[in-house]
């Protein structure tokens, strides 16, 4: 696993055109709106997503991005009104286009998601635990608004959309297996440096 990580940052780092660098490190943090309506009556609405993003440029207005996010959340099973709590990881990696305004640049953005989920439900009569990897997209639009010393502020808004399979057993005859789907709006703002 370690080595895959590895590889894929040696690709994007040398897909990076080192004549015209343009690099931009941000930590992120942003509400994530869930669309689903299984996941709204469990865990609410939604609620904080943290993370960092790196965007680089490969030539003229085209840029590569790499991210980690975090959302967790607790919340109650709808029958039995049990604790549950979910985790959700996500690695994006994708393209940008960025265009050039006066106070810094628009941007839209497209990439992949790979998400790890995990659930934990504390019920006396189903004790569950599931942990499982699933892909998705990412769609991304948002300004970097110039600031002064190199930094920058971004503001964004997202859509994920992720669904993962049902786990492989059941823990109970009278579970039903579904899958699960943690997509959602992401409305934020990142704070960041613009390596040039």
């Amino acid at each position: 696993m370690l080595k895959n990580k590895i590889i894929v940052a040696l690709l994007f780092v040398g897909c990076l055109n080192a004549d015209e660098h343009d690099i931009l490190l941000e930590a992120k943090g942003a509400y994530f709106l869930a669309s689903n309506d299984t996941f709204k009556n469990i865990y609410g609405n939604g609620g904080g997503i943290y993370g960092a993003e790196i965007t680089g440029k490969v030539c003229d207005s085209w840029y590569l991005f790499a991210s980690a996010d975090f959302f967790s959340k607790n919340g109650c099973t709808c029958i039995f009104n049990t604790p549950t709590n979910v985790s959700i990881a996500n690695i994006g990696l994708g393209i940008k286009y960025l265009v050039p305004f006066c106070y810094g640049d628009f941007y839209v953005g497209l990439g992949v998601l790979p998400t790890h989920l995990r659930t934990f439900d504390d019920s006396p009569n189903v004790p569950f635990k599931d942990s499982k990897w699933g892909c998705g997209g990412i769609a991304k639009t948002g300004f970097f608004i110039n600031l002064p010393c190199n930094f920058l502020l971004d503001i964004f808004f997202d859509y994920s959309f992720v669904k993962i399979s049902c786990p492989d057993s059941c823990p109970t005859p009278f579970t039903q297996p579904r899958k699960a789907n943690v997509s959602g709006f992401w409305f934020g703002a990142g704070l960041g440096y613009r390596f040039n």
